[in-house]
């Protein structure tokens, strides 16, 4: 009969978690996740099918709760809000981003991905829109969550230097 082990999926991503912030994506493997649980990589394999999905599902589940924080809150600046939210989350996991190197699958995974983000900041946006606005551009809140994405996670860009171009398309 198989040993059943309490909590894997959620022990290996909270060790990874720890690797990725600690010692960047390099130093995060299956194998030292697994040895750092007392449990064997192919136990880990049963719940991501490699180190890029482990990878992903830490910061699947950081973004979840930053967003899910996000929403508690009623911030004044939404736009503004959000590209610190995702500037903090960008520099969180810096050490790992540049460690990391792009294949076929990160092209998929980016293809899949980039627009669940978009989606989600686009909804908090979309709070923060006068109706008749979002009504009669619907293409803003999802052009302004990608350009938030893409400025604040960047690492170079200050919100300060894109603000001018939001507030003409907010006016």
């Amino acid at each position: 009969m198989p040993k059943i082990l309490e909590n894997v999926k959620e022990r290996a991503v909270s060790k990874a978690k720890e690797l990725l912030i600690g010692e960047g994506y390099d130093a995060m493997t299956i194998r030292r996740v697994a040895a750092a649980l007392g449990i064997a990589p192919a136990t880990i394999y049963n719940y991501f099918p490699s180190k890029e999905a482990l990878a992903a599902g830490v910061m699947l589940e950081d973004w979840q709760k930053l967003m899910g924080d996000f929403e508690a809150t009623s911030p004044g600046d939404t736009v503004r809000a959000l590209f610190s939210t995702v500037r903090s989350f960008s520099e969180t996991y810096l050490r790992s981003w540049t460690q990391y190197k792009p294949d076929d699958r990160s092209v998929f995974m980016r293809q899949h991905y980039h627009p669940v983000l978009v989606d989600e900041l686009s909804r908090h946006i979309l709070r923060a829109l006068p109706a008749g606005q979002a009504a009669a551009e619907p293409w803003l809140a999802p052009f302004l969550a990608d350009l938030v994405l893409r400025f604040g996670s960047d690492g170079r860009t200050s919100y300060e230097e894109i603000e001018p171009a939001i507030s003409k398309l907010l006016a």
